[in-house]
């Protein structure tokens, strides 16, 4: 896994960082599977590419990944998931299509459930 300073992940990196290859990180919002919190960094799991650290919280990430995207959603403390990925789910766990298997928080399924109908 690579570990990265700064989440570009989502803008493109701005200019003055392009030579630090830890900085110019980019990953389109159809390769992210799912997102796992990992004390202060996020692993991000994307399709046929290595899972990528980089050092923000969800709740930071989660207001960037919402407005640009309605894709995502938290079912779980720590972890976001891309619905376009989900394979079956039930009251407490999503199956993503990678095999993953995602716990769903008692508190967060009715919002999950509207989120996925």
């Amino acid at each position: 896994m690579t570990k990265n300073c700064y989440p570009y992940l989502l803008d493109p990196c701005p200019p003055e960082f392009k030579d630090r290859p830890r900085y110019d990180v980019t990953i389109p919002f159809d390769n992210i599977i799912y997102i796992q919190a990992s004390v202060n960094y996020s692993i991000i799991k994307q399709i046929e590419r290595p899972a990528e650290i980089f050092s923000i919280t969800l709740k930071n990430l989660l207001p960037r990944l919402v407005a640009k995207s309605n894709k995502f959603i938290r079912v779980h403390k720590a972890f976001i998931i891309n619905i376009k990925y989900v394979s079956s789910y039930n009251k407490t766990s999503i199956v993503l299509s990678d095999g993953t298997i995602v716990p769903i928080a008692k508190r967060r399924w009715k919002e999950v459930l509207q989120q996925l109908h």
